[in-house]
């Protein structure tokens, strides 16, 4: 059970409560957390679903500890440059704007004023939530803000970083090192590889390294050379649970941190019409 400005959720998870529960809920907090995430290839030591057990992991973690109602997660996301893993799981970037959309629609219906989406795909998930976010915000006026671990965390992430520049991308160090945390039962230890893409002229990479960018979305071929014959696209033999535990734990208190400046703000967030 959670302990919440005096009351007692008997858990944070909205599918396991019963609707009585989250009108007695409501009549108190507005705030709800929705993980997204993708089910996507990542590497031979990741599981297809590490994006979304990411996410999953730190909404609900964050929730227990603010008592705040997270939502199912959404678990596929917008994956098309990695269809040629099996495996992998695309929405078309349309589908996942009106998925998320729509969820938040029903949960600003209901009450829910502040969301708080919780992004575990990084940049490619961005652009479809982005869009969502802001169609819901202008459609109603409730609050809406998207989270990205590798955002919050982008502090953390440089200072503990151990690969060199172009280390960070996909299935790497950070992400292997916070599935070691949160699901160490899938990580195969065996498969970790390092595949550190040359340097450019316009970085496309690793975004801690200082550069000048272009964004140039790749095809499944394109990404399928890249990635070679794993998948991953960075080094992952940089990974421990050392790592992981004070990684994830910058992730997780950065989210609380985060959420309680949200309660702190006076008054709630009114409907504008929805």
């Amino acid at each position: 059970m959670q302990q919440e400005s005096g009351h007692v959720l008997r858990t944070v998870r909205l599918e396991e409560l019963r609707w009585p529960e989250v009108r007695q809920y409501l009549a108190r907090k507005d705030i709800v957390i929705l993980p997204v995430g993708s089910v996507e290839q990542h590497g031979l030591h990741l599981p297809l679903g590490t994006d979304a057990m990411v996410a999953m992991h730190l909404a609900l973690d964050a929730g227990r500890a603010t008592g705040v109602i997270v939502a199912p997660p959404v678990w596929f996301g917008w994956s098309p440059h990695h269809m040629g893993y099996p495996g992998t799981v695309t929405l078309q970037a349309e589908t996942l704007v009106s998925v998320v959309k729509d969820v938040c629609l029903s949960m600003v219906q209901h009450g829910f004023r502040r969301i708080v989406i919780v992004n575990g795909h990084r940049q490619a998930n961005l652009p479809p939530l982005q869009i969502a976010a802001a169609a819901v915000r202008h459609q109603t006026g409730a609050f809406v803000a998207i989270v990205d671990p590798f955002l919050i965390g982008e502090l953390a992430g440089r200072r503990l970083r151990r690969s060199g520049p172009g280390g960070i991308g996909h299935a790497d160090e950070l992400e292997t090192a916070t599935m070691m945390v949160i699901r160490p039962d899938l990580v195969d230890p065996s498969g970790l590889v390092a595949n550190v893409p040359a340097a450019e002229p316009f970085h496309q990479g690793d975004p801690y390294v200082e550069a000048d960018r272009v964004l140039v979305p790749p095809t499944v071929e394109e990404f399928r050379r890249r990635g070679g014959a794993t998948g991953v696209v960075g080094d992952a033999t940089k990974a421990d649970e050392v790592l992981g535990r004070e990684y994830y734990r910058a992730l997780v208190d950065n989210l609380v941190a985060f959420i309680r400046g949200l309660e702190a703000e006076t008054g709630r967030v009114e409907s504008t019409g929805a």
